[in-house]
């Protein structure tokens, strides 16, 4: 037994060790500081919160180095900053999963962060939950794990038993809990904003208010969910407005998926994209189609 303790204890020092390397803290000239994970050569990736200013920026690097940092974009819905370091600096990026990798709950998780002057912190806990989430019909997710996190971890990385990157590490989330963003999301976001310097979200033109589907209608149109998105306004030259959306109509479904909350049109919906909406007009049931714009800066 106390050689399999050994083992096992060795193979978790050897996980820190190599991860760490892709671990850096986040210095934003503030009193608080956040980590963030290598995530190609040169690019950062870190919490939006932990980086309060755009300029000034600075990381601290596994060797101690400290280079100065650019923001290249910042994604406030997913709380998400990505950060550039000029020059030949050679850091390794932090190993991500396979494409088909799913976090299982109760799965053993190991945390590492820099957070403050403490250097690389590791605490190891298990995935506590798994929230399967969508964006434009990918599959993604966010999870919890009951590692202890301290302040500035915000930014580290949960790793699986085999090293590779379950989720970016995020307490503001969590009010201090463990709340992690899986890697796929972070992936997503990341590369808008290389591309564009936000993430340009799809954007319909409309506003809406959460209403009860009255049971004579559920029963009518076979409707499982209980509520639908009353339309209240409909922004003219909008997206809505060319697919033929009307002030009053009742939308059920984005794309096949039931809508019985707002934020489940931001959640699915991609600028740019083709998307099939189904709706209640008049006590009928109607499906229009459209294209969605970009969200306004």
């Amino acid at each position: 037994m106390s050689n399999e303790l050994s083992s096992f204890s060795d193979a978790l020092a050897g996980l820190v060790n190599v991860a760490g390397a892709s671990v850096v803290r986040v210095d934003d000239g503030t009193r608080l500081t956040a980590s963030g994970l290598v995530w190609e050569p040169g690019v950062i990736v870190t919490t939006s919160h932990g980086t309060e200013r755009d300029d000034e920026l600075f990381v601290v690097t596994h060797s101690g180095e400290r280079l100065a940092a650019r923001l290249i974009g910042r994604d406030p819905e997913t709380d998400l900053a990505a950060l550039r370091i000029d020059g030949d600096v050679e850091l390794t990026p932090i190993t991500r999963p396979a494409e088909d990798f799913e976090p299982r709950l109760g799965q053993l998780a190991l945390a590492i962060s820099r957070p403050g002057d403490y250097g690389l912190v590791a605490t190891l806990g298990l995935v506590a939950s798994v929230q399967p989430t969508q964006t434009a019909g990918t599959p993604e997710y966010i999870v919890s794990t009951d590692a202890d996190l301290y302040p500035g971890s915000s930014g580290g990385a949960l790793l699986s038993a085999e090293g590779a990157l379950i989720g970016l590490l995020n307490r503001g989330f969590g009010r201090g809990m463990g709340v992690v963003l899986g890697t796929p999301l972070v992936a997503r976001v990341v590369s808008s904003l290389l591309q564009h310097g936000r993430v340009p979200r799809g954007y319909l033109g409309l506003k809406m208010q959460c209403v009860v589907l009255p049971d004579a209608l559920r029963v009518t149109h076979s409707l499982a969910q209980e509520s639908g998105l009353l339309v209240i306004h409909v922004e003219p030259g909008s997206a809505a407005d060319a697919a033929g959306v009307q002030m009053g109509d009742t939308l059920i479904s984005l794309d096949g998926a039931p809508l019985d909350d707002v934020s489940g049109i931001r959640e699915r919906l991609a600028a740019g994209r083709a998307f099939t909406l189904e709706l209640l007009r008049g006590g009928q049931r109607q499906t229009l189609t459209g294209t969605a714009a970009a969200s306004p800066a």
